[in-house]
């Protein structure tokens, strides 16, 4: 048959290009399906490296241009305020502001400097920021694209929203700390950084007591949870942005479908704690540090710089970013450098390279603003705003010990994706990998193949990812003190959008290399929307199903005996006579209290001897006793014999509990 181009021939080595990337797309996920299963991991990496190496040939000449795609520019863009001396008064007011506010802020006083902060922001802002570029008319694939993230928006919004007040049914200790916390700031305390549970950075607790008083939910674990969810649904179109800047709209939209479905990142944002704070301000801010980095924008400086800085209030693994925009800054010179040379400039500075490191300038203050009031803090306490990374990181570790748990540890954290995870069954299903079985085999050839681009392309594009990839990683990676806690999905979670990037771009290039020939179109349409049906239904059920079934078997039911003791309560007038007997690795005292609807309540019964005390207080009682604590039961028997003991029938296979009531009808 012919071979020559033209219409109607039959081009071989096309369709054989075409027809073997499909394939060996599908035996990738075949492949993650044998890895995931550990004890067929051998016979999984045989498959998945031949397919691997065909998926990355069969792409090779694909061009998934991104905005990132095109030739960096530099703008000269029109200030805010034009006339110069009114910028210079507004600075000159941020900096008075600020250094009013740094002082405000001593002690732990968020209340004490909050509106200098602001209005130094704001004042800072009107000085520096330039007029807003007029965008041109929209083309049709950007405005079908928007409407595509809106439904994947939704479609995150429903993963992480439904039965919510149901999944995760139960809260920890880690709850009770931040809903102590939650309900002082209800109260009126104002701190910076919060000094519980080894210490904790500020947003989620203002987050969440927003929630609380603007929708009246009580306090409780649904407000923690609502607060998380809300941030694990907008990082989800901000992973679109990122991926589209990368790679183009097609890979942006398969990324932003990956992360709203991906059990990793639901579990995490449903769980109330404050694990999706990394992504949901790492990702806009490297979002707009790329683009940055493309246009030199000063307002896109400005972005990359308040996110980076306002996201250090959410969460202690956030602290890898500007080590990130530090290496991204570098790539960026170095390649504009090795450029220049190349064309004979000789690599002397010119107005438009001082433009850039005015910006970049500009970044740093902007960022250095948004985290002025953990900066004071930190010159006040750093035992404290350190403690969690110290302690983490090195501590009791021999200097000889520190390279073998650091190679151990690079290696298990590479490993969480696709064959072995998370340990901690409050996050997850212990050991599971982190991907399913379609992210998981796309990101296995997704992986190859930006690191065949970064070698041989000579790419920056596949620098600037796996340079995230690697650095936000980090946060688990170091836990070398505690090597039994990596791999972490919690402490990695702010890696999770650029995974999803990774895992797109394979589907993203055989997409486009359908599509270029109408008989390949209904092949590509009916391949990928069932790769993502499959994703949908697979990370539906993991969550759903398994991690439900999973959770309510790992987890203690204070929700059920803070029923009880609601219902004590409303008959008998009061929580203060109701007591838990305290059982080593059973359920936070505190707990019940908050599901009682009573946040401070700690009636916990540590000492045996406190329950004589009980007796000399008139009035009925109830105590809640765990089923193998013999001795607790004993005393209780012995002072109260004529109370009412009965076993509380948990749906719960294991968390069965004693009720004993002294003083009220069985």
């Amino acid at each position: 048959m012919s071979t020559k181009r033209g219409e109607g021939t039959i081009q071989w080595p096309e369709a054989l290009r075409r027809a073997a990337a499909v394939a060996a797309l599908v035996a990738v996920v075949a492949a993650q399906w044998l890895i995931g299963g550990r004890e067929r991991a051998a016979l999984g990496l045989l498959l998945a490296v031949p397919a691997v190496v065909v998926v990355v040939a069969a792409l090779r000449c694909c061009r998934l241009r991104g905005d990132g795609a095109r030739p960096g520019r530099v703008h000269a863009q029109a200030p805010l305020i034009a006339p110069g001396h009114w910028r210079l008064f507004c600075f000159a007011s941020s900096l008075m502001l600020a250094s009013f506010a740094f002082a405000g802020f001593g002690g732990n006083n968020l209340a004490g400097g909050l509106w200098y902060w602001l209005g130094a922001i704001v004042y800072f802002l009107l000085g520096t920021a330039a007029r807003p570029a007029r965008e041109g008319q929209r083309a049709p694939a950007e405005l079908f694209a928007g409407v595509a993230v809106v439904a994947i928006t939704l479609l995150g919004i429903a993963f992480r929203f439904y039965q919510l007040d149901a999944l995760p049914p139960e809260m920890t200790s880690d709850h009770a700390e931040k809903l102590l916390d939650v309900h002082a700031v209800l109260g009126g305390w104002r701190p910076v950084f919060f000094p519980r549970n080894t210490g904790r950075e500020m947003i989620q607790f203002y987050l969440t007591a927003a929630i609380i008083r603007l929708s009246g939910m009580p306090v409780g674990y649904l407000a923690l949870k609502a607060g998380t969810a809300l941030l694990g649904a907008i990082t989800v179109p901000a992973t679109y942005l990122l991926g589209r800047e990368l790679y183009g709209r097609l890979a942006g939209l398969y990324a932003a479908f990956f992360l709203a479905v991906s059990h990793w990142h639901v579990a995490i944002s449903r769980v109330g704690l404050r694990f999706p704070l990394t992504a949901a301000f790492a990702t806009p801010a490297l979002f707009f540090l790329l683009r940055a980095l493309r246009e030199n924008r000063r307002n896109d400086w400005l972005a990359a710089g308040l996110l980076l800085g306002l996201g250090l209030h959410g969460y202690t693994a956030m602290r890898v970013v500007p080590l990130l925009f530090v290496l991204l800054v570098l790539v960026k010179v170095g390649a504009d450098v090795t450029a220049r040379r190349r064309a004979g400039d000789g690599g002397e500075v010119t107005s438009l390279q001082a433009r850039f490191w005015q910006n970049v300038g500009v970044a740093v203050m902007a960022a250095s603003l948004a985290v002025l009031p953990l900066l004071r803090f930190a010159l006040e306490r750093p035992d404290l705003v350190w403690y969690r990374t110290a302690t983490r990181a090195l501590e009791g570790l021999a200097p000889g010990a520190v390279w073998p748990a650091l190679r151990l540890n690079v290696k298990n954290a590479l490993l969480m994706f696709n064959y072995r995870g998370d340990m901690v069954p409050a996050n997850t299903l212990p050991e599971a990998p982190q991907l399913g079985l379609v992210s998981g085999g796309l990101f296995l050839a997704g992986t190859a193949y930006l690191v065949w681009r970064l070698l041989v392309c000579r790419e920056w594009r596949a620098a600037y990812t796996l340079i995230s990839f690697a650095v936000l990683l980090l946060p688990t990676i170091l836990s070398l003190a505690y090597p039994e806690e990596n791999p972490s999905a919690v402490r990695a979670a702010g890696a999770a959008p650029v995974v999803m990037v990774i895992a797109a771009l394979p589907l993203a290039g055989l997409t486009a290399l359908l599509w270029r020939r109408r008989r390949w179109r209904p092949l590509a349409a009916g391949l990928v929307g069932t790769l993502l049906l499959f994703a949908v239904v697979e990370d539906a059920d993991w969550y759903f199903n398994s991690y439900r079934a999973h959770t309510l078997l790992s987890s203690w039911n204070a929700s059920e005996m803070g029923a009880v003791a609601r219902q004590f309560a409303a008959e008998s007038g009061s929580l203060e006579q109701v007591y838990h007997v305290a059982y080593s690795h059973w359920v936070d005292t505190r707990n019940i209290g908050i599901e009682a609807g009573a946040v401070t309540w700690e009636n916990a019964v540590l000492e045996l001897k406190q329950i004589a005390r009980h007796a000399e207080e008139p009035g009925p009682k109830l105590y809640f006793v765990f089923p193998d604590d013999v001795e607790a039961l004993r005393t209780l028997r012995a002072i109260y014999p004529h109370g009412n003991l009965e076993l509380y029938d948990s749906p719960r296979p294991g968390k069965d509990f004693f009720v004993f009531r002294v003083g009220t009808a069985e």
